[in-house]
């Protein structure tokens, strides 16, 4: 486990400094073209309560802060044109859960993305999407804390949705006013696992590092492209199937996928999944049925899959979605289908880092954390 949770943070950690490191590549001699902000924000708001047994232990109201760095590159030059010139940065989050003594609270840190919804000179409307790494103080223990269902781990993976508005008040200051939605679970690396959300708004300030308004420029389209790329991409992962079995099982996953880039900032494609995964027997088909008296051997940790893609390109991180259907399992999964969501990072023009989700619908089964090859135009003589 702690082998996985390193990983994990060595894949954030190359991710962030990427999007950090592309936010610098300018000339000098055009600081106008970037804007830097720090922005600190105080939040206030509620726990979710997404199964019932939560409503009997949420005694008070989530109450937390963040702070964040980040830039805007108003350069036509610039990858970022193509999403009319976003915010990208690096934030961390503090925060409650309502209970204490049972949940405890978080911390994160976290990569940050802000897409326009409206811009003027003083005025802009965001919509935020970060995802990053979570600990959580309190979590599920057998002996000291058996009433926490929603996380039994202290790493987790965090990730905030958010509408943020914010008014430029005079040239160093902006009034910032939000509101978030954020998630921590631990993907089910851990059991129990259901995971706790909370739903806050807040009021904050943002400093401007360059004095300038806020250019308002028209987003630029990104250029078509006839490019294809083979990717191979193996991966794996640790999870435990029950939350009273503390065994810890090996998932692992060999995808081939074939992109076919429809311009500079989009991708679909279809690809071939193998899996092998000891938990998927116990809670696919035992765990569900609770007989304990069924015996599984290798073949039923393996079952394969084919699917579909789709990805948007952040620079040299790309954000996935892909959606399979299952061709051959030896035992009965919960959906014919499944869909897996993640990240990579492009780490030379040919090797990739990949962090991913598996799930049955809304039912998280395993993270897994791995190594690409990408090979660009296979079939072009």
């Amino acid at each position: 486990m702690k082998l996985t949770h390193n990983i994990y943070l060595i894949v954030l950690l190359l991710i962030t400094t990427q999007l950090i490191k592309s936010q610098s590549l300018l000339k000098k001699d055009k600081a106008a073209d970037h804007h830097t902000y720090l922005t600190t924000r105080i939040h206030g708001g509620v726990v979710v309560p997404h199964h019932a047994n939560m409503m009997y232990f949420i005694e008070e109201y989530s109450k937390g802060f963040e702070i964040n760095y980040g830039r805007s590159v108003f350069s036509m030059d610039s990858w970022q044109s193509y999403f009319n010139y976003p915010e990208i940065g690096i934030g961390f989050y503090y925060g409650t859960f309502g209970n204490k003594d049972i949940y405890g609270s978080g911390f994160a840190l976290f990569p940050y993305i802000n897409y326009k919804i409206y811009r003027s000179p003083k005025l802009s409307i965001h919509n935020k999407v970060s995802m990053g790494l979570g600990y959580a103080t309190k979590p599920f223990n057998d002996k000291e804390n058996i009433y926490n269902n929603v996380f039994s781990s202290h790493l987790n993976a965090y990730i905030g949705l958010a509408i943020l508005m914010d008014y430029r008040i005079n040239e160093r200051f902006s009034l910032a006013l939000s509101t978030s939605l954020t998630h921590l679970s631990n993907g089910a690396a851990r059991k129990p696992n259901h995971g706790i959300n909370t739903l806050t708004a807040s009021l904050g300030t943002k400093y401007h590092f360059n004095k300038a308004l806020t250019p308002v420029m028209a987003k630029t389209k990104a250029p078509v492209s006839r490019l294809q790329e083979l990717l191979i991409v193996g991966s794996v992962g640790r999870n435990q199937s029950t939350p009273y079995n503390e065994t810890l099982y090996w998932n692992a996953s060999l995808s081939a996928n074939y992109l076919f880039h429809l311009n500079e900032k989009r991708a679909v494609g279809f690809g071939y999944d193998q899996f092998y995964s000891e938990s998927a027997p116990y809670t696919w088909e035992a765990y569900e049925n609770g007989n304990e008296e069924i015996s599984f051997t290798s073949r039923h940790y393996l079952f394969n899959a084919l699917f579909c893609s789709y990805n948007v390109f952040l620079g040299k991180t790309t954000l996935f979605l892909n959606l399979g259907a299952y061709l051959h399992t030896n035992i009965k999964p919960p959906q014919a289908i499944y869909p897996r969501l993640g990240i990579r990072h492009q780490i030379t023009n040919k090797i990739v880092a990949n962090f991913s989700l598996k799930a049955s619908f809304f039912r998280s089964e395993f993270m897994e954390f791995g190594l690409g090859y990408r090979i660009e135009n296979p079939f072009k003589r």
